[in-house]
């Protein structure tokens, strides 16, 4: 399937000096928290009028436990239940982030795999599309430039045909690339990183970068193992590494510096990732501690320490794999305020 037929943008030189990219933060912003998703991850007996803290863990953010069967989650945020078919939820979550410091979002996001899908095509479609004209309007009444980027979510098909994913790049840029949200310091492009992209074949990455690279600044998901194979492909790649614990795990720093080596002696763009923590025992998973906001201090400091051209932030709003740094009745600002703190310093 052949790309958009539409002017080819040039990105800028290698050698652009961008503004302090340690302040450059874009955050993973997941786009399915509907009234239904509360529900399905909440369970039946959950008193959804008033919303209460539904669970608790120990002191470092592990070992959960819940108080209505059926939970899958211990938190909620400090809004409410909210739901993304509102505008009104994108622009409280646009403003406290622009207020914070952040960049902006990276709107996770799959489209249907048709060429002429619209916004009414899916409830993703539909969210995103609010999405957007929220940060239009924001940034026209504020006078800012919070911007937008997509996380491309393979939710877990990662034999999906290349001609789908095509597809999907096609409608967003025919849609979007023009667009002022997406406007961004690294490229003339919009900035899709796509998740997981190792996961899947050679062939079909081979096929989507070639269809869609004079329309997105492509970024990978990549390890140092996989950018040995895929570099040629992407612009440059982050990680997305929602498990990376410094506390237990030796290899945490380096594998991070690695990778980021592999990708400037490339001539590509290193995005840094970086959690508050982790924490998926409720579905069988691991727990990385928070520590209070020691987790996130850390990782600022050794994924810092790679120079990289900007920062993925992992996450605005997981819930179930409680990496969200969004304000929340558990934690209120805590942790939104820790890292518009570490911006600020930088």
């Amino acid at each position: 399937m052949a790309g958009p037929s539409a002017p080819h943008p040039t990105a800028p030189p290698l050698n652009y000096t961008l503004p302090s990219a340690k302040q450059t933060v874009y955050v993973d912003y997941y786009l399915w928290w509907t009234t239904q998703h509360w529900h399905d991850k909440l369970g039946p007996r959950y008193q959804y009028a008033s919303a209460p803290v539904p669970g608790s863990t120990d002191a470092q953010g592990c070992n959960p436990t819940v108080a209505y069967p059926g939970a899958q989650i211990v938190d909620v945020p400090a809004e409410g239940l909210y739901d993304q078919t509102r505008t009104a939820t994108f622009a409280r979550h646009i403003d406290l982030a622009a207020r914070a410091g952040l960049k902006g979002f990276l709107a996770d996001w799959q489209g249907t795999g048709s060429a002429t899908q619209s916004p009414q095509s899916s409830g993703y479609n539909f969210r995103f599309d609010l999405m957007v004209n929220e940060v239009d309007s924001y940034n026209s009444s504020h006078r800012t430039s919070f911007g937008l980027g997509v996380a491309y979510d393979s939710f877990g098909d990662y034999n999906r045909p290349a001609a789908q994913v095509i597809a999907d790049f096609t409608y967003f840029y025919r849609r979007y690339g023009s667009n002022s949200a997406f406007r961004n310091v690294y490229s003339s492009k919009p900035i899709v990183m796509w998740l997981d992209s190792r996961k899947y074949t050679m062939q079909t990455i081979e096929a989507v970068s070639r269809a869609v690279e004079p329309y997105v600044y492509l970024l990978g998901d990549e390890t140092a193992a996989s950018w040995t194979k895929d570099r040629r492909l992407f612009d440059g790649t982050s990680y997305y590494w929602s498990t990376q614990d410094p506390w237990n795990n030796s290899h945490a720093a380096s594998a991070v510096a690695q990778l980021a080596s592999e990708v400037r002696a490339d001539g590509k763009r290193w995005f840094a990732p970086f959690i508050v923590g982790f924490d998926k025992q409720l579905l069988g998973g691991v727990c990385v501690q928070r520590r209070g906001t020691q987790t996130l201090a850390q990782l600022w400091r050794i994924n810092g320490a790679t120079h990289p051209d900007g920062w993925f932030g992992i996450s605005w709003n997981e819930f179930v794999e409680n990496t969200y740094l969004e304000p929340s009745k558990r934690f209120g600002s805590t942790y939104l305020d820790a890292l518009s703190a570490l911006i600020k310093a930088s």
